[in-house]
Parts: structure tokens; C-alpha cells; sequence
């Protein structure tokens, strides 16, 4: 559409500027104006939901956060599986500005410890925030030099198999709530999904319906369910029992990431099932892009290592640390609301 306008208006353009022989201008119909002032407009108005200020690709204002699946790294992880993990995480945490990492399928202390020495530095100036409950899966967030991490705690949400690691971090200018999830897989279940999904929004909008909360929220992890471009990429596309993440969101929180990032075989994706779900307040201010980092990224990676990190794909969103925010306003902190 943008390039047919485009063509659409240069070819009239030239034309205006000629005149024939007789020097008389040439004249456009009127509803050929008038299409063409529509296009013009819809052009100057539509804005990519997933666009950002000009100076914020340069990354100066900027940092990151990824999302990683790493597969129950606990006690035994062999030594080529954590050199692939130190490789795929130095490419995906490989940035200027401050970076997060959200983990999922940590099996207890040892797994985080062992994931931690494979950061950037090995893990020196990190900061780590975990919790080995009862779950052989837990859930797990990182913080990089730059990030102060306001307060962290495991959410104990009845009915979530998975607890959530939840931290309110201030970042620059900017600050937010950020959680590591991992859903129930249940076979395939996505209703059992979609329900845990629910208790887990509900906790967020009644945080966020509080006095003066900050509300800005960003839920990382492996959701299993798709989003609705993401159900069309994926392998699971005809499975009609899979219903899209959409219909569990509603109108405040917006779904990221429709790349499948599941994995069959050594380098092959499968499933799009990991995201980010952010407020709206958080994709209109904060928000610069997000997608999956797949296997033109990490397959010589692995294969160097001799090992896969992960039956997943990591994700990886940039958000605006400071300066004006994608409405145009300032960057300010609101507070660490979810910390009272």
C-alpha cells in the first residue's frame, strides 16, 4: 500500500509540474484528489505498532531485555551444553545499553549458579533473582550493571504450576515491573494455559489498579499458546484446540513476538510460543521492538559448541531507557509500586 501511494503520488507530482503544449496545466479528477489525499494521510498517521524514535536505534537511550527457555538446566548440565548457553548468551545479551535476562526451566540453586557463570563476565556484576521452590521448573530474572533492581519476590498465585519471578527495576529514566513465566505445557492443553495466563493478568491489573502504581509491566517467558500471526508460522497452525494468546489479553496488555521459537531438531522452529506481553501503557511509551533471535543466529553458534543450548529460541526486546518516549513525552519513573 505505502509503496503503491508513494508511486501513486510522484507519478502525479511529475505530471502537475508538466504542462502540454499549449501551457494550459494539467488537471486531476476529483475523486483521483481526493484518493490520493486519503492515501496521503493514512500514510502521515499510521504509525508501526512496533516503531520507535528516530534516536532511539542508535541504543545510546536504550536496553534490553531477553527471554531464554534453557531447557531444566539443573545440577548435571554437560560442559558443551553450558559453553553453547556462554555463546548464545554473549550473542544475545551483546549490546551497549543495560540488559536483562529472563530464564525459564531452572531446576534449583545449582542450575542457577551454573546459568549465572555463563553471562557476559562471567556473571561478575550481575545480579541474580531466584528462588528454588518446590517446582522442578522455576522461573528466574538477571540484572546486568545498569539495571537497580527495586525488590524481587516469587509469586505464589494459586493455580500457576510455574511460580513466577517477579522484580520492579528501575533502568535510566525508565522503570517497570517484569516478570519470568513459564506456562503449564499440560500435554498441550492450551485452555490449562490460557487459564494460568488469566490469574497471572489479574495479579497485574490489580497492581496496576492501585494508587499510585506504575503502569508499566512486562511479562517474559514461554507462554505456550501463540499469537494469532504466530499460530499461522507455526507447526501446531491446524490444531483448533490451540487458540491464540489474544483472547485471553484484552484491550490493556498487548502480545509480542510471532516468530516460532519452539525447536525441532537441531536448528529447525517449530512452535511460537515464547513472548513478551506488555502493558499498553509500556508499548506506547517505552516500547522500541521485539523479536525472536532464531537459527541464523544461534545454529554456527551451537554447532562451534557441539551441543544445543535449549529446545527454545531466546527473544530479545529493546525499550527506551531515557529521553522521549514513543508518545512523545519525557521518560520519568512512576516508582516501585509492586515493591509496597
Amino acid at each position: 500500500m505505502k509503496r503503491l501511494a508513494l508511486g501513486l503520488l510522484m507519478s502525479v507530482s511529475l505530471s502537475a509540474r508538466a504542462q502540454p503544449a499549449g501551457g494550459m496545466p494539467l488537471e486531476l479528477p476529483a475523486s483521483l484528489s481526493s484518493t490520493l489525499k486519503d492515501l496521503l494521510n493514512d500514510l502521515r498517521n499510521r504509525r508501526p505498532a512496533q516503531d520507535a524514535p528516530a534516536q532511539a536505534k542508535g541504543g545510546a537511550n536504550t536496553g534490553r531485555l531477553v527471554s531464554w527457555n534453557v531447557q531444566t538446566l539443573g545440577r548435571k548440565a554437560s560442559a558443551t551444553k553450558k559453553e553453547a548457553l556462554r555463546r548464545g548468551l554473549a550473542l544475545a545479551l551483546d549490546v551497549s545499553g543495560p540488559v536483562l535476562l529472563a530464564a525459564q526451566e531452572i531446576a534449583n540453586d545449582a542450575g542457577s549458579e551454573v546459568l549465572e557463570r555463563q553471562l557476559p563476565n562471567g556473571g561478575r556484576g550481575w545480579t541474580s533473582s531466584f528462588e528454588d521452590t518446590r517446582d522442578a521448573q522455576d522461573n528466574a530474572l538477571y540484572f546486568g550493571p545498569g539495571v537497580r533492581v527495586d525488590c524481587a519476590a516469587t509469586l505464589a498465585l494459586e493455580g500457576v504450576v510455574h511460580p513466577p519471578r517477579m522484580a520492579h527495576v528501575t533502568v535510566g529514566e525508565a522503570d517497570f515491573t517484569v516478570l519470568s513465566v513459564h506456562l503449564t505445557y499440560a500435554k498441550g492443553d492450551a485452555s490449562a494455559s490460557s487459564a494460568e495466563l488469566e490469574r497471572i493478568l489479574s495479579w497485574a491489573r490489580a497492581e496496576m489498579a492501585r494508587p499510585g502504581a506504575d503502569p508499566d509491566f512486562v511479562i517474559a517467558g514461554d507462554f505456550n499458546l501463540p499469537s494469532r500471526r504466530g499460530k499461522t508460522l507455526s507447526v501446531r497452525a491446524s490444531d483448533r484446540s490451540w487458540e491464540p494468546i489474544e483472547g485471553v489479553l484484552g484491550k490493556d496488555f498487548v502480545v509480542l513476538v510471532d516468530e516460532p521459537t519452539s525447536r525441532s531438531g537441531r536448528e529447525d522452529s517449530a512452535n511460537n510460543y515464547d513472548h513478551f506481553i506488555v502493558s499498553r501503557s509500556f508499548a506506547d511509551s517505552e516500547l522500541v521492538e521485539a523479536s525472536a533471535l532464531g537459527a541464523e543466529q544461534f545454529g554456527a553458534v551451537e554447532r562451534d559448541a557441539g551441543a544445543r543450548a535449549s529446545d527454545h529460541f531466546p527473544i530479545a526486546l529493546t525499550f527506551l531507557k531515557s529521553g522521549a518516549g514513543r508518545d512523545g513525552r519525557p521518560i520519568a519513573a512512576h516508582g516501585p509500586s509492586t515493591c509496597r
